[in-house]
């Protein structure tokens, strides 16, 4: 009798699973895929007319219907400042007005601001290093040195193309495609 109810909990349990709810979208670069959106996922993304940064609901009928949350930093009755959700706003896109996406795994390193903050480090103590040079005679105190002049613009240029290289949008079109999976 045991065993019998435990068939019977059992069966009925996955008898009621759903395997996939709705359906998803896949991003591929040259046919080979690169990330894939369901309901759950974070998604941020560039259309005609607008940047979004949003969690996807659901995705049924090529549309996307997607929450973005207000979440800002108020402060408390004994002025200790805290996160909180101020607003949600659901909407809908079709998945046919996507243009771009922006960078995935954002809570990773971002090597464009370092970049960045290299490139403006590394010019300002090269444009400091180079008034010194006109301003003040050889060998006295304030006079840079030239291997301080040159790595400074040697940190410069790699700032530069750190900022370059890295914090693309990936443009829909010739290496990047989006591919609508109907599921139901």
């Amino acid at each position: 009798m045991k065993t019998l109810f435990l068939f019977c909990i059992g069966f009925f349990s996955f008898v009621s699973c759903e395997a996939q709810s709705s359906d998803l979208l896949i991003l591929k670069k040259n046919n080979r895929t690169i990330q894939t959106f369901f309901p759950g996922n974070e998604i941020i993304f560039n259309t005609s007319t607008r940047y979004y940064d949003a969690f996807i609901e659901s995705i049924n009928h090529d549309s996307l219907f997607l929450i973005q949350y207000d979440i800002k930093q108020v402060p408390t009755s004994l002025g200790v400042y805290i996160l909180d959700t101020l607003g949600t706003y659901p909407f809908a896109v079709n998945y046919k007005e996507i243009t771009g996406f922006g960078r995935f795994g954002n809570k990773k390193f971002n090597w464009s601001g370092s970049g960045g903050a290299l490139l403006g480090g590394g010019t300002l103590l090269t444009t400091v290093g180079l008034g010194t040079w006109l301003f003040t005679k050889p060998k006295t105190r304030y006079y840079a040195s030239p291997y301080l002049v040159g790595g400074a613009a040697l940190l410069a240029g790699i700032g530069y193309l750190l900022a370059k290289s890295s914090g693309r949008n990936k443009l829909l079109g010739k290496k990047y495609t989006l591919e609508y999976i109907a599921v139901k």
